[in-house]
């Protein structure tokens, strides 16, 4: 109904011309009469500071101009213009401040109290011609209402303070009226923010919120009552504040639909006395529970990767498209619709939850968690009609299982919906499991985890890898040195110093107990001088390199070694047989990175140290047309030490010392081309079989014996080019390819310069 509590008896007096003139006017409250000026048929009216304070009616197409002045209350009504920049009106007793009845208005620095209603936009009584009003920089004050808009009429507030300042009061009240509050916009009451109710025969309401906020000091923020249809958006950044933890509430029978885009709400959602809540967010987030009474309905739409965190029980449907719904405690809901949705049951250890759905249908993903000893955790319960694919999500865990048993998921009633794991497989410390399912006594179906399906997990295949790769770490590093030893058998200098950079890649098969792929690169650098007039050179080497381990499924590893050592070698002028050593001290810095199951990573690093020794012999023998050929034996040991490092989902790795002996049989064998006095190229190549003898190498994962083997023959081929510029400087490099029963080395390359004298 149309808000009146005004009554208007002006006297009839005319001017000269027959004219209505300015008159003084009553306006009749009570008891109470207060003087006023009517200003009426047509006429325009401008008030400024000079002028007295006094009430105004203004009628029949009048205009009433207010600029930096002081009045009391004003009424504008019968198609009539207010405007007011810089004014201050205060509403006499029992009265609005300002009352728009079938007119417009422009407010611009108002700043109005009453103690009544501040601001009241309302239709011209007895009709359906509605007001249209706009506040801008004002404050709006009353102790029953800041303001308050009614049927077929319009309320825009920019930047405005609205506020209900009594007991029980409402900032706004919107009475079958639009309202749209912007450009931070606060609104406030005592009993709600804004309270919807029925302007008959206007049925429905809207309000807009557009970067401002509205606030219940007692009550909810807005509450929709007395059976009307709302409308209501909430966009950017705007914000709900109920004082009793309540955003939104609806009773008697009322309806209620809100948007929220690109905004968040904290609080409740309520609806009470069979009313109706239809709650769309886009590009929204809210943090509360949506309570619904019984006879009452509620339909929740997340869309455009919007997040709802909290309840949503006897919600009737819940769609989410391309969002979030995080549970905060066990629900049911009538239907459940997903399109590319997640449901989250809550990450809480040790908490579970249940899901009841009526009917469920599309595609999206349930994530769940649940504990393989017990044979308790999250479950989704579908008592009717399941369609769709959807995706489990399971929470993974560092720790084994104990005494694992079948882990219930889900349970459909009908349909045809598949189920699947995110990821193909749950991780769960040592272990991954995988999902089976079966049809019930009923014709159901059982979706769950079968602990006879383990296989080992990422995890603990990285601390299988990282244990497993030092050998062919050191002797990466140790080929870098071969050729320096080449070139100390082919000159007379006493002696020298070199760099060499190099790489090599290793594809290490599943058969050795973890397959991964692995990435070297490193540079080391040495010095060595004859001694004496002897045949035997000494030299140190020193180095670094740094390797990365790519494992499936997105886990990784890297090592960073140090490495130093002293090395030998002794060759016969005479005969062409020689002896070659080397002994090299490691130091290894191993981080891991493993991407499990449910899509989340786990980290650890550990250190050790090692030592490698390394003893070559053969012949080297001269041949015609400057050919050689060098058959040589080769005899190489390793040793780590073990380590125990922890990753930080609480998975324990212990390894056992790591230890390598391996054996080369090959010849080399190559041509000197003198391009010049100085110069010499030397083409080579060599062959060689390899035979890895160590193969127990013990590896425990949360107390499980895992065990790799790099044992095995092979075969290896490789192909160089040395040039000596000069007596001085020879520059060297060579690529190498080799297969092993379990390990491959696709290529390696090494480069090199050195100078001697």
């Amino acid at each position: 109904m149309t808000i009146d509590k005004v009554t208007l008896r002006p006297p009839v007096i005319t001017g000269s011309n027959g004219m209505l003139a300015l008159v003084p006017a009553f306006f009749l409250m009570s008891s109470s009469a207060f003087a006023a000026v009517l200003v009426d048929n047509g006429t325009t009216l401008d008030i400024d500071s000079t002028t007295a304070p006094i009430d105004y009616v203004v009628s029949n197409n009048s205009t009433l101009n207010m600029v930096n002045a002081t009045t009391q209350s004003v009424r504008i009504q019968s198609g009539s213009t207010l405007n007011i920049n810089q004014a201050t009106i205060i509403g006499n007793p029992g009265q609005a401040g300002i009352t728009i009845n079938g007119s417009q208005a422009t407010l611009n620095r108002a700043n109005v109290t009453s103690d009544d209603i501040a601001l009241l936009v309302n239709r011209q009584i007895g009709s359906t011609q509605g007001s249209v009003v706009s506040a801008a920089d004002s404050v709006l004050r009353g102790v029953i209402a800041g303001a308050a808009v009614t049927g077929f009429s319009t309320l825009e507030l920019i930047d405005t303070e609205v506020t209900g300042t009594g007991s029980g009061s409402f900032g706004l009240i919107v009475a079958g009226g639009s309202a749209r509050a912007s450009a931070n916009t606060r609104i406030s009451g005592d009993a709600a923010g804004i309270r919807f109710e029925t302007d008959p025969p206007v049925g429905d309401a809207s309000l807009v919120l557009d970067g401002s906020s509205v606030e219940g000091r007692s009550g909810p923020a807005i509450l929709v009552d007395d059976g009307v249809g709302a409308n209501i958006e909430v966009l950017n950044n705007s914000t709900l504040h109920g004082g009793n933890g309540t955003v939104l509430q609806l009773q008697g029978a009322s309806t209620a639909a809100m948007k929220v885009a690109s905004s968040a709400l904290q609080g409740n959602v309520q609806v009470n006395g069979n009313s109706t809540a239809n709650l769309t967010f886009d590009q929204g987030q809210m943090t509360g529970d949506v309570l619904v009474e019984q006879g009452s309905i509620a339909n929740v739409t997340l869309q455009n990767q919007s997040r709802f965190t909290g309840r949503l029980d006897n919600a009737t449907g819940v769609t989410l498209s391309q969002s979030d719904w995080i549970m905060t405690g066990s629900d049911t809901v009538g239907t459940l619709t997903l399109d590319s949705g997640r449901v989250d049951f809550g990450n809480q250890p040790g908490t579970f939850r249940q899901l009841n759905v009526g009917t469920l249908d599309g595609t999206g993903t349930f994530a769940m968690k649940g504990d393989f000893a017990t044979g308790s955790g999250d479950f989704l319960n579908v008592t009717g009609q399941a369609n769709g694919q959807f995706g489990l999500e399971v929470a993974t865990s560092g720790r084994d299982a104990v005494s694992p048993q079948q882990l219930a998921l889900v349970r459909t009633a009908a349909g045809d919906a598949q189920f699947s794991l995110v990821g193909g497989r749950v991780d769960l410390g040592t272990w991954s499991y995988d999902l089976a399912s079966n049809a019930d006594a009923t014709g159901g179906t059982d979706w769950f985890l079968d602990p006879t399906t383990k296989t080992v997990s990422p995890g603990a295949q990285s601390v299988l890898a990282l244990f497993n790769t030092a050998p062919t770490i050191s002797y990466g590093e140790l080929k870098s040195l071969e050729s320096r030893m080449g070139a100390l058998q082919s000159n007379g200098n006493l002696h020298g110093v070199w760099v060499r950079p190099y790489g090599n890649k290793y594809n290490v098969a599943e058969g050795s107990g973890v397959g991964y792929r692995q990435l070297q690169q490193g540079i080391s650098v040495g010095a060595d001088t004859r001694l004496g007039d002897s045949q035997w050179r000494v030299g140190v080497l020193a180095g670094t390199s740094h390797s990365d381990l790519d494992l499936q499924g997105g886990t990784s590893a890297d090592v960073e070694s140090y490495y130093i050592g002293p090395y030998f070698s002794w060759q016969n002028p005479d005969n062409g047989y020689y002896v070659d050593g080397a002994l090299k001290f490691n130091h290894f810095r191993n981080d891991s990175s493993v991407r499990l199951s449910d899509g989340t990573k786990t980290k650890g690093d550990y250190n050790n140290s090692g030592v490698s020794a390394w003893v070559e012999g053969g012949r080297h023998f001269k041949l015609d047309n400057d050919w050689f050929a060098k058959p040589f034996a080769q005899l190489s040991a390793a040793v780590f030490e073990g380590a125990d490092y922890r990753l930080d989902n609480g998975m324990e790795a212990d390894g056992d010392r790591t230890r390598s002996l391996r054996s080369k049989l090959g010849i080399a064998s190559g041509r000197d081309f003198r391009v010049s006095r100085d110069t010499v190229v030397q083409p080579y190549g060599h062959v060689a079989m390899v035979h890895e003898f160590a193969n127990d190498d013990d590896v425990r994962v949360n107390g499980n014996t895992l065990n790799t083997d790099l044992s095995g023959s092979g075969f290896e081929v490789g192909a160089g080019v040395a040039v000596s510029l000069s007596q001085n400087m020879r520059l060297d490099a060579g690529v190498d390819y080799g297969k092993g029963e379990h390990v491959e080395q696709p290529w390696a390359y090494k480069v090199g310069v050195s100078y001697q004298w």
